[in-house]
């Protein structure tokens, strides 16, 4: 587990990288026009899906590592060199004589098709927790793998029991009860966690969790669902995933934290952008899956003193930007769904694919020398006239506001597309108080 307060820049790690995909990129024609097939096409960057590198002994030693600022660790299948501060793949020493990518997909079966790369060898079972095909490519050796909740690159096995039971827990996610209030939705939520627990272990429970998020989050939004195609023409599936971001009303934010925990996610880093912003945040992450939360909640002045997150938050008066979103559509992990899905790209490919396709982009909201983050227009979902009601009642919102949010809709989902650069891992909290404003529905609705 790693709880930083500030994350590095680590510049010199992330060239030595981008040196080592050049340099097959130069040599293996074959994989630099499908390198830039998958930039043109989807706007992601090879070097973003490359889940590790196999060195032979002789080409990555001690001293490499350590001046890389990684970590060694003994596998059953090497040594394996992981960085715990930069988004950097992992390194595994192992019997190769020349070295060899390893790509992140979702599908070894579309990634293949997609290619049409010669299959050479494999290891792991399907659907297993780790399994890899090996193609030949101008006469070089590149790998694919699907990587289910497993930190080490060892092969995978599963047991007929086992595909039983994962088939169980699938069908209970795709059956989940998202509806009722906020209360009844998460303690569905729990419930069906526990289950998948029971059935096929925490870190697993919690990769197909987010996955089962994923698809019901595209079912919601559909600049989301067009990325995720043009991702699924490429053979990638959504393998750029960066973070997930959950939108949460205050009375419910310390229980959904706590199903966060079940499923094994710690607390990574906390975010409060002071009194006139009025938002936190809670940043988790799962040590064995590749998953990041965003967790996000309307703050107070009172709420400055300890830590919000320990602590039972009580109902507010005022609803602002999350709070108001809430009570329009339900909270994320209701029927409502994820705020919004943050993929990692090429910036200005994605943002040029998502407006040609009608998908218009908001400005960025973050543009530093190692982070650019923009969203999609937000999806319009229409309010229920009892939540429009109730909110009026209270004053959250105005007659004119009222009829426009069940007339044509409220700001709903939107996808989020970033980059980074020097493989920072961190946030950028002035960004994102700044978009949260610029995403407050009672704006939003004055211009659409």
């Amino acid at each position: 587990m790693q709880v930083v307060e500030r994350w590095p820049r680590c510049p010199e790690t992330a060239l030595w990288f981008d040196e080592q995909m050049h340099n097959l990129r130069v040599n293996a024609p074959h994989f630099d026009q499908y390198a830039s097939y998958l930039l043109r096409q989807s706007g992601v960057e090879i070097g973003s899906i490359v889940d590790h590198w196999k060195f032979p002994p002789a080409m990555f030693h001690d001293e490499l590592g350590l001046r890389l600022g990684m970590e060694s660790i003994a596998t059953d299948c090497g040594v394996q060199w992981t960085h715990r501060l930069a988004c950097v793949p992992d390194v595994l020493v192992s019997d190769v004589d020349v070295p060899m990518p390893v790509l992140r997909v979702e599908s070894l079966r579309q990634f293949s098709d997609c290619t049409g790369w010669i299959v050479v060898g494999g290891a792991g079972d399907d659907d297993s927790a780790y399994a890899e095909s090996q193609f030949l490519v101008d006469g070089l050796h590149v790998c694919a793998a699907v990587r289910q909740a497993q930190t080490c690159c060892c092969p995978g096995r599963v047991s007929a029991d086992y595909r039983e039971r994962l088939a169980h827990a699938r069908e209970l996610l795709l059956l989940r009860d998202r509806t009722g209030t906020d209360e009844q939705a998460l303690a569905t939520a729990h419930l069906v966690a526990n289950k998948l627990i029971g059935l096929i272990g925490r870190d697993r429970a919690a990769e197909e969790f987010f996955r089962a998020e994923r698809d019901y989050y595209m079912s919601r939004n559909n600049a989301a669902l067009y990325q995720y195609r043009l991702q699924e023409d490429a053979g990638i599936g959504w393998a750029n995933h960066d973070h997930h971001t959950y939108r949460s009303s205050r009375t419910e934010f310390r229980q959904l934290l706590n199903l966060f925990e079940s499923l094994g996610f710690y607390r990574r880093e906390r975010f409060y952008a002071g009194v006139e912003a009025g938002w936190g945040a809670q940043v988790m992450e799962h040590p064995v899956s590749r998953v990041v939360l965003f967790c996000d909640v309307d703050l107070t002045t009172s709420d400055l003193h300890g830590d919000f997150t320990e602590t039972e938050l009580p109902p507010s008066d005022v609803l602002k930007t999350i709070g108001l979103w809430c009570a329009l559509h339900g909270c994320s992990i209701g029927v409502a769904g994820m705020h919004h899905l943050e993929a990692e790209f090429n910036f200005e490919q994605a943002a040029l694919i998502m407006e040609q396709s009608g998908y218009s982009m908001m400005p960025p909201f973050t543009d530093l020398p190692m982070l650019k983050q923009a969203f999609t227009l937000p999806e319009f979902w229409t309010v229920s006239p009892e939540r429009a009601r109730v909110l009026l009642e209270c004053g959250a919102i105005t007659r004119e506001q009222a009829n426009s949010f069940t007339r044509v809709g409220a700001a709903g989902s939107h996808l989020e597309i970033l980059q980074r650069w020097e493989g920072y891992r961190g946030f950028n909290k002035t960004g994102v108080s700044k978009i949260l404003l610029a995403t407050d529905a009672r704006l939003v609705n004055v211009t659409h």
